[in-house]
């Protein structure tokens, strides 16, 4: 069998309008995910309420009743990626031995933040502290429920949900897809990942579609939902800065607007358009942060001490906080399911769509580099960015100088904001977080519908413009839809729901990962231009792409 065997996923369709605009594509795959996702669209554009009470229903089933499932499936993978830094595989490389990164340092860190969890960021930056501070189940059993000596805590609390752990399953579905892609030059799909299991098959068998069509519907659930809190939190915007009170119509304009942006953006690649618009908006978001540090309500000092508090209190407790079931209660509280259980089915739908993105941009580093890089350095990057943001809005609501408690409970979006707003010249700064929420909003699209694309053009590395712009349409719609018909509720029910069947998927990718790296290590990585990679005792050999995306060298050793 020849290299090109292993790697043809399926027969090119013959040219039809939709190969003409589109370029070729896996017809078992873009047509059935799209089905499926008509339906779903159809199902939330005329029966709302009996689609919200559906996702409703199956979120809360999969959250209190496999909460602990999810909790220890978290826990086992951040332990997986601490194994793979100390193990004798971090000198593997993406790619071949004398490879060199694609991209820079921070570069590449910086479309790590903007394809996933930037819009998040800055929408929970405010209110999800508060909210901690004020129903959190470890405040409330401290008796330091609204109080100074809580505001630590739910910073910690807010840091658990935005930490290692989702970057842990990140990195593992990346390395996944992006070790045998680059060293064998099989497509950068989600089946590839599943190659230390299924072997050569991983791209033909049912299970590999399977997970293909669960990574695309995933991607689309969970970026829809990101996409949803973004064009809520431009709606607010809008409204505070400049009094302009959008209603349906409105909110559809926004989102018409975002993918005008992301179209701009897609036409000039990921070389280009991701990375720069991804580097212009770290600059910004830390230019702001700075300013709150220096020039907002709360001491300077007192956030710099809780910046570093905080590095001993996650490092040094981080573990006995992912495990936390409630379990000093007989019947479990709501505040687990609703913070932490949720965050861990929200990552869980990203696994594809992250894994697969941070694949593309991370070729050309060692394992051992790649995993600080995705775990280790948003973790330290998020302690900064929620200890000043958390710190500063529990100072604010504690010590009494503006009640932004109060909004949050009725509009999260609110909270960033309002604590803007509360500090002189806090127009000029809410004008700045407007912005960069709207070109996280266009990165986040960019990125995510870069990914989808990818998988129904048989992983081609650089998708036609048009089969990218088709999938961003699809996840702002889904976004925009689900925003309006049933609000924030809806998307993270969404969200959980079409997330949760990954999980099976995300536990077949540790063990790929452990089986291909074993078998490398023991064949052998050649220090030339042609990385060799061994299953069993055949090696398979890869050289180069070439300029025009061909590859070279691609017959059995």
């Amino acid at each position: 069998m020849t290299q090109q065997s292993i790697t043809n996923v399926e027969s090119h369709p013959p040219a039809g309008p939709v190969s003409r605009i589109f370029g070729q594509y896996d017809r078992s795959l873009f047509w059935p995910v799209l089905l499926i996702y008509g339906l779903i669209m159809a199902c939330a554009l005329f029966f709302p309420t009996l689609t919200g009470q559906v996702l409703s229903s199956t979120r809360d089933f999969l959250i209190f009743n496999f909460g602990w499932g999810f909790l220890l499936g978290m826990g086992g993978a951040l332990l997986f990626c601490l194994y793979l830094v100390i193990s004798p595989y971090g000198d593997l490389k993406l790619g071949a031995d004398d490879e060199v990164p694609e991209f820079s340092y921070g570069a590449w860190i910086s479309m790590l933040f903007s394809c996933g969890f930037g819009i998040g960021f800055v929408f929970f930056s405010v209110a999800e502290p508060l909210t901690h501070l004020y129903q959190s189940s470890h405040v409330i059993d401290m008796g330091a429920t609204g109080e100074a000596a809580g505001v630590a805590k739910a910073v910690q609390l807010t840091l658990l949900d935005w930490g290692m752990h989702g970057w842990a399953v990140f990195a593992i579905a990346a390395w996944a897809i992006a070790f045998p892609a680059y060293r064998l030059g099989l497509p950068l799909t989600v089946a590839t990942g599943l190659y230390g299991i299924l072997g050569e098959r991983c791209n033909t068998s049912v299970w590999g579609r399977l997970a293909n069509a669960l990574g695309i519907i995933g991607t689309i659930g969970g970026n829809a939902t990101m996409i949803g809190l973004g064009v809520a939190s431009i709606n607010y915007g809008l409204a505070t800065l400049f009094g302009w009170d959008l209603g349906p119509v409105g909110q559809a304009l926004v989102m018409i607007v975002v993918i005008v942006a992301y179209v701009i953006s897609a036409a000039t690649g990921v070389e280009r358009g991701i990375k720069v618009l991804s580097q212009a908006n770290m600059v910004m978001a830390g230019a702001i942060l700075l300013a709150l540090l220096f020039f907002g309500h709360a001491p300077t000092q007192y956030l710099l001490n809780l910046a570093t508090q905080q590095v001993g209190d996650y490092f040094g407790e981080v573990f006995a906080l992912q495990f936390w079931s409630d379990a000093g209660n007989f019947e479990q509280r709501e505040w687990l399911g609703w913070w932490v259980v949720f965050y861990w089915l929200w990552y869980i739908s990203y696994i594809p769509f992250c894994g697969g993105f941070i694949a593309r941009i991370s070729r050309g580093r060692t394992l051992r580099e790649f995993i600080v890089g995705v775990i280790l350095v948003p973790m330290l990057l998020a302690i900064g960015w929620f200890s000043i943001w958390g710190g500063s809005a529990g100072y604010v609501e504690v010590t009494g100088i503006a009640p932004l408690w109060e909004g949050v409970q009725q509009k999260p979006e609110s909270g960033i904001y309002a604590l803007l707003e509360s500090m002189p010249g806090g127009w000029w700064l809410s004008l700045g977080v407007l912005f960069n929420i709207v070109i996280f909003a266009v990165t986040t699209s960019d990125s995510a519908s870069f990914f989808a694309a990818m998988q129904v053009s048989n992983g081609d590395e650089n998708p036609k413009v048009s089969m990218r712009l088709l999938w961003g349409v699809v996840i702002g719609f889904t976004g925009i839809m689900f925003q309006l018909t049933g609000g924030f509720d809806a998307i993270r029910s969404l969200a959980i729901v079409v997330g949760a069947p990954f999980f099976v998927v995300g536990i077949a990718y540790m063990v790929s990962v452990y089986r291909m790296l074993k078998s490398a290590k023991k064949g052998g990585v050649h220090n030339d231009r042609i990385g060799v990679f061994y299953r069993g005792m055949v090696p398979y050999k890869i050289g180069r792409q070439g300029a025009n995306g061909e590859r070279h060298s691609d017959d059995r050793a």
